[in-house]
């Protein structure tokens, strides 16, 4: 059975945006498909993966998520690659700020702003 597409991606001068389809990324299979499905779009070869999630349709996110995230960035730091994170709802900003991952994680604003930064 295929899986659904969970994330779109572009491509911006070298530079993956990813926005979520999912307005909850909260259930564990939602959350794991659209991991995976980042994870399929970044390269495996070493080099710097430049990458931007766009949060625009996104209400909530689990804990499960946020530890995705996490194994994300560290991923992306052993690469010296980039990730930006952009277009948050307050209640999600608030749950980054509530866990202190707005101290690990690059936010910006915007999609503009996030892109601007890898110039």
């Amino acid at each position: 059975m295929p899986v659904n597409p969970r994330i779109e991606v572009l491509e911006s001068d070298g530079v993956n945006v990813v926005r979520f389809h999912d307005r909850e990324l909260f259930h564990e299979r939602t959350v794991r498909e659209a991991a995976d499905q980042i994870a399929e779009i970044l390269p495996n070869d070493g080099t710097p993966i430049r990458l931007v999630l766009d949060f625009s349709d996104v209400n909530l996110v689990s804990s499960t998520f946020l530890s995705k995230l996490i194994l994300l960035q560290r991923r992306i730091d052993g690469t010296q690659g980039k990730l930006r994170l952009c277009e948050m709802s307050p209640v999600i900003q608030q749950v980054f700020r509530t866990s202190n991952l707005d101290r690990l994680f690059k936010i910006d604003r915007d999609q503009r702003t996030s892109l601007e930064s890898f110039q």
